[in-house]
């Protein structure tokens, strides 16, 4: 490196290099212009940080002038109802002041024909507001027995509706009538005995359905009647389907009319694939023929 030179650099292989030197002056000038370009950069970032706060600034007042605006809004639509409200009064103020000078303009002029009993002002006054207590006491009267008579129909309907959704109805299943409500002959043992429900023959598995919504009261195996399901619908009535293959309920759960209870099987005392279904009131049976259509 000699003295003119500030950097001298080799560029290229070892065989092919060229040498390129730097002087003091050119060294310099890109010192410089990087110097420069180093500035206005710094000075280019200001300006965009700046211009980005100016802009979230410019953003927040104009959310602020448009608040501002619909308050404005809603202060000019209720200055609108006032002023209308102001006109109305004015036009009722006018209309009674005109009423007013004529009665006067009236009770200046003689009558031809006048007579008849007189009571002073203000008595009749009295008893003008009292007309107006009576009519309104009596109006008050007659709404308040009409409304008691409205509480009384609206229990009355409310408890026939719950007598009607408690009682049975339709049939819980498709099927052949095997069996009625009443004395029979006994198929296993061929003597009379009472039957408490009815059997319907039905195709194994098909859906057992409640006749009525209600709580399951039972829902497990006995020895006669298999797996039986039973449904207290309130108000004294209830529902048992026997024989079933399976039961579709736990003991407790809130079922609805037409939801199912279980399969028809030939579980327990049967001879083949039925539903054995009852009707209860008050615990004692009752012809569920009543309630199948």
């Amino acid at each position: 490196m000699s003295g003119d030179h500030l950097f001298t650099f080799r560029v290229g292989n070892a065989g092919r290099s060229r040498e390129v030197r730097v002087g003091r002056t050119a060294a310099i000038v890109v010192a410089s212009l990087l110097g420069v370009l180093f500035v206005l950069l710094t000075q280019g970032i200001y300006d965009i940080r700046d211009n980005i706060s100016k802009f979230h600034e410019l953003r927040a007042l104009r959310a602020r002038v448009s608040e501002q605006n619909l308050a404005l809004y809603h202060l000019d639509a209720k200055f609108e109802g006032l002023s209308a409200e102001v006109e109305r009064l004015r036009a009722m103020d006018n209309r009674i002041r005109s009423l007013v000078k004529a009665n006067a303009s009236l009770r200046g002029k003689s009558p031809s024909g006048i007579g008849g009993a007189e009571t002073p002002e203000t008595s009749a006054a009295n008893r003008l507001d009292k007309l107006l207590d009576l009519k309104f006491d009596r109006m008050k009267k007659d709404l308040l027995v009409d409304v008691n008579d409205l509480d009384v129909l609206g229990e009355t309907l409310d408890g026939k509706r719950l007598l009607l959704e408690s009682v049975p109805g339709g049939w819980p299943v498709r099927g052949t009538l095997s069996s009625a409500f009443g004395v029979r002959n006994s198929p296993f043992t061929e003597t009379p005995v009472f039957h408490q429900g009815m059997d319907i023959v039905a195709r194994a598995g098909a859906p057992v359905l409640a006749s009525a919504s209600g709580v399951v009261a039972k829902s497990g195996y006995e020895a006669l009647y298999g797996n039986v399901v039973v449904v207290d619908h309130g108000a004294g009535y209830r529902s048992v389907y026997g024989h079933l293959s399976s039961c579709s309920v736990e003991e407790g759960a809130r079922v609805n009319r037409g939801e199912e209870l279980g399969k028809v099987g030939s579980t327990g005392r049967s001879t083949g694939p039925h539903l054995h279904y009852e009707v209860r009131v008050n615990g004692l049976p009752v012809n569920p023929a009543r309630f199948l259509n």
